[in-house]
């Protein structure tokens, strides 16, 4: 059941996209990273599908259960008290109504926004047209569970290098656009994109714009006045931390503890730093 708890956070989540400020937003993996996030200001989160699937022993790209999915999202809602919006990837199902029916899933587990992505396995953008009608059904959900949640739809014309610069701008923009009249709320574009690009972008696509954190270009007061509405940090974070742990695990198989004792977060700091 939808909860009027719910429903409040998915109308902050929407508003937040709307504000004057850029919503910068962290991407968890865990009720415990979520946790981190929150006690950090953040006013909303997002989840990482490579994230969630790296922290559950797998690669990316769906090889996760939607059960598994949205075992997580239920983890992570019963610990924070900030929307929640889910990498859903493909949508974890091979038909509009089966994707439909994921989406209600992870909703009705506590999400109140989803991504939805247009990047096939073989390299290749999704018919534009399948893509629309997979968008307009979702949007359906809005009214059906009577929950405003935000469908953040994304392109991943410049993520998969789909093209040259010159097209796949204008993919981006053709795509951002009939995306957003289907229904979408946010317009979603990863990738190493520049300021010349993501101003453009932010200028010819009719709805807030989301970003991802990058090394082309970061300045996030820059992008806050050319008119990014989202940044999200995307898996950089969760790889740090596995980097970390892996090398943690490669000291302590050669008898070494350095990198694992010195660090200051104690057990008791730990304890505390988790208890709400």
């Amino acid at each position: 059941m939808i909860s009027v708890k719910q429903r409040k956070l998915a109308e902050q989540f929407s508003n937040l996209h709307h504000a004057d400020e850029m919503l910068v937003i962290p991407n968890a993996w865990s009720a415990g990273s979520a946790l981190v996030f929150e006690k950090q200001g953040f006013k909303a989160i997002a989840t990482t599908s490579a994230g969630i699937a790296y922290s559950l022993g797998y690669p990316d790209g769906e090889d996760i259960s939607l059960d598994d999915l949205c075992l997580v999202v239920k983890q992570i809602t019963k610990r924070i008290s900030i929307p929640l919006s889910v990498d859903f990837e493909r949508g974890y199902g091979e038909t509009i109504k089966e994707i439909k029916e994921n989406v209600k899933q992870v909703i009705l587990a506590g999400a109140v926004g989803i991504n939805i992505e247009d990047g096939l396995a073989n390299g290749h953008l999704e018919n534009l047209e399948c893509q629309i009608k997979m968008i307009k059904a979702i949007s359906e959900l809005k009214e059906e569970l009577n929950i405003p949640f935000v469908i953040n739809a994304r392109t991943c014309a410049y993520w998969l290098n789909v093209a040259d610069d010159e097209s796949k701008l204008r993919i981006a923009i053709k795509r951002g656009n009939a995306f957003a009249e289907a229904g979408a709320d946010c317009v979603f574009i990863p990738g190493p994109l520049n300021k010349e690009t993501i101003k453009n972008l932010a200028n010819k696509i009719d709805a807030p714009l989301n970003v991802i954190a990058n090394p082309t270009f970061n300045d996030f007061d820059v992008m806050n006045k050319i008119g990014v509405k989202r940044l999200s940090m995307g898996s950089g974070a969760v790889r740090s931390v596995f980097n970390h742990l892996i090398n943690i695990g490669q000291d302590y198989s050669n008898g070494k503890l350095d990198l694992m004792i010195d660090q200051p977060f104690s057990y008791a700091e730990a304890n505390k730093f988790f208890t709400l």
